[in-house]
């Protein structure tokens, strides 16, 4: 485990030192008590930072952001299912909002966090019709015989999460001719 002590913290460290320092001045000579609880107050400060793993400092381009949380090596089952559950609600919560959005703006971001986070949009446009894939919504003539049982259009998109179906689209399928 690495911790990083800076930025902030060391500001708020030495801010600390300086009241301490100040408050002896303004005492009109050396103060023990007033000296050790400015003193107590950065170590107290220092050793919560270093026993948390944490830094409250910005990453730095020699350590990456990853390195700014240092995660459990012990997670516990309960804790990654809840975390799974959580994400599910805010993809789902996403998704919802993007068939809805009127902003192309807006359309654009939400796609390109769902690309950063693994959720991507299914567009069966061309595709032979699979039932365990798509959801038919309606049906037109085939033109050929060739066509019959492709997607003609994708009415609304499904989405995918790291190869997980979330939602089937909602496909137009050629359908053949009746057959007399």
């Amino acid at each position: 485990m690495t911790n990083r002590i800076g930025g902030p913290l060391v500001g708020a460290l030495v801010g600390l030192a300086a009241a301490a320092l100040g408050a002896v001045f303004l005492t009109g000579g050396f103060d023990p008590v007033t000296l050790a609880v400015g003193a107590g107050s950065v170590v107290v400060t220092a050793v919560v930072a270093v026993l948390s793993g944490r830094s409250i400092a910005p990453p730095t381009p020699e350590a990456p952001a990853a390195e700014a949380y240092v995660a459990p090596q012990a997670a516990e089952p309960a804790a990654d299912a809840q975390a799974g559950a959580d994400r599910t609600v805010l993809v789902d919560a996403c998704i919802w909002m993007r068939d809805r959005a009127t902003s192309p703006a807006l359309a654009q971001h939400l796609d390109g966090a769902f690309a950063r986070v693994g959720v991507s949009q299914v567009d069966a446009t061309g595709q032979r019709f699979d039932p365990a894939v798509h959801e038919v919504g309606a049906t037109v003539a085939a033109a050929s015989p060739a066509e019959d049982g492709i997607i003609a259009r994708t009415e609304t998109p499904g989405y995918t999460d790291r190869g997980r179906l979330l939602r089937h689209p909602i496909v137009t399928v050629y359908r053949g001719q009746v057959r007399a």
